[in-house]
């Protein structure tokens, strides 16, 4: 009898130990929430991604968001956790929420102006959200930084999105290729995945 209560106990803890391991990755992997109490908007990011409310934790807010206004202020960033392409000059890419408090439509919109020649901006609607939408990039040898820019006018204030990509040149030298614009349109990709969570608290 012993033998068997034994055994049964040993079958219900193996049971319990294999539920437990099916449910856990779903648990990982269930995106975060930001929520900005202050200005009513939330977003929704990777739970393995890198976060932060304050500048210089994780990166440097106006080395990648150079058109940003003097006045505007950092809210939030999350970064890519690893390289997706080890093989290539990436770096980095993070997405970086930021407000610019008591400014009107035009001076919100100019903050999205594409600053890259031969680029045009444009309204972009995501999440029903209507977003000027522009450019930058930043060159030395190589284009070494990307950022796609979207700001939207609420209340009042510029609610700003900056979806930054940071990689580095001399790739010949470090025996790594330039990354390609299908591995950038990749990385872009799921950098837009969590702007298209952007919602804003319902009244």
């Amino acid at each position: 009898m012993r033998h068997w209560r034994f055994a049964l106990s040993i079958a219900i803890l193996m049971c319990c130990a294999n539920s437990y391991a099916q449910s856990a990755p779903a648990a990982a992997d269930a995106p975060r929430t930001f929520h900005d109490p202050t200005y009513k908007i939330s977003f929704d990011y990777p739970a393995n991604w890198n976060f932060a409310r304050r500048d210089r934790e994780i990166s440097t807010f106006r080395l990648d968001a150079r058109t940003a206004a003097r006045t505007t202020l950092l809210r939030a960033v999350v970064g890519m956790p690893e390289n997706p392409f080890p093989a290539s000059t990436f770096s980095s890419a993070y997405v970086y929420f930021s407000v610019t408090p008591r400014v009107n439509d035009a001076a919100c919109a100019r903050q999205a102006e594409p600053a890259v020649q031969g680029r045009r901006g444009g309204e972009s609607e995501i999440a029903g959200i209507s977003f000027a939408h522009g450019h930058d990039e930043q060159k030395s040898i190589c284009t070494v930084q990307r950022d796609e820019i979207y700001t939207t006018l609420r209340h009042g204030t510029c609610y700003r999105f900056d979806l930054a990509i940071n990689n580095f040149c001399g790739g010949e030298v470090s025996g790594v290729k330039d990354i390609t614009e299908q591995e950038l349109d990749q990385v872009r990709g799921r950098l837009e995945a969590i702007l298209g969570t952007v919602r804003f608290d319902a009244k």
